[in-house]
């Protein structure tokens, strides 16, 4: 027993070192009732598991996960009529969804490997604040005001991560971290995004109530989107725009996760902040 614990911390820290998805990784590792299968090559080590039961090691999931919140704007450029080049404050809500897979498999009782991909819908909205829109009256005064930016976006992502759990008596703690690749296309003609990449680490704690296992924790997103294009202005004028926004931090989560019949699992999860999601994943063990 000694030996795993002194394993978890290590990897533990391992992963908060590394941690820099939007779709986090399976739970925690639950122990269940009946037997275990032999037979199965994962999870190595299961001398470590002490004679505990352990839940099937291998996963496929179907993830669907709603996220909305005010991202900070780091950088707000436009060009109305004649391109005088304004750089300008703004504020930006942004609202994707995605839905997709996830393949998982626990190599270690306490180590869990995922690879997911899917799709995905992207609202944003942005909004420049006192842009220079144009010239009038004698003597000639700079007319300003606020310009507001719809774009739609679809897509597709992938990536993987891995999963750090440990359970004492009927508490539980896990750490997650995954990377997310993310490509776009807009409704829109002429505009374009770029979401190339998004870290994601979270951490839970938790009670095993048997079948059933509510937790608290936190989530933390690096995330900065870049858009650009040129879009009907003031008077339909072309304007042209850039704009980079950057994600919050933290938020705050809440839910739920179980595992019935020893096979089928369902996580439901909500989060709190700057940042709100809602996460609904369905799976099965094997």
């Amino acid at each position: 027993m000694r030996i795993l614990r002194l394993a978890l911390i290590v990897g533990l820290l391992g992963a908060c070192i590394q941690a820099h998805s939007q779709q986090p990784g399976p739970f925690a590792a639950v122990e269940v009732e009946g037997q275990t299968d032999s037979d199965s090559v994962f999870p190595l080590w299961k001398s470590l598991l002490e004679g505990r039961k352990f839940m099937p090691p291998y996963g496929v999931n179907l993830v669907l996960m709603d996220l909305s919140g005010q991202w900070d704007v780091k950088e707000f450029s436009a060009a109305v009529g004649n391109n005088q080049i304004a750089s300008v404050s703004g504020n930006a809500h942004v609202h994707p969804f995605t839905y997709g897979a996830r393949a998982d498999v626990w190599l270690l009782p306490f180590l869990n490997v995922f690879a997911t991909g899917g799709g995905l819908k992207l609202n944003v909205q942005a909004t420049g604040l006192d842009l220079p829109l144009g010239v009038s009256g004698i003597p000639p005064e700079v007319i300003r005001g606020d310009v507001n930016l719809d774009l739609d976006f679809t897509g597709y992502y992938g990536g993987g991560g891995i999963v750090m759990s440990y359970a004492w008596k009927s508490y539980f703690t896990s750490v997650d971290y995954s990377a997310v690749w993310t490509h776009l296309q807009s409704q829109t003609s002429n505009v374009s995004g770029s979401e190339l990449r998004t870290d994601t680490a979270s951490f839970r704690i938790g009670y095993n109530a048997g079948p059933i296992q509510p937790y608290i924790g936190g989530r933390w997103v690096k995330k900065i989107d870049h858009f650009e294009g040129t879009v009907a202005g003031p008077g339909d004028q072309p304007l042209t725009f850039a704009v980079d926004l950057e994600a919050p931090a933290w938020n705050y989560q809440i839910g739920i996760h179980g595992l019935i019949a020893r096979h089928f699992e369902c996580l439901v999860e909500a989060g709190f902040g700057k940042r709100t999601h809602g996460l609904v994943n369905f799976g099965y063990r094997f």
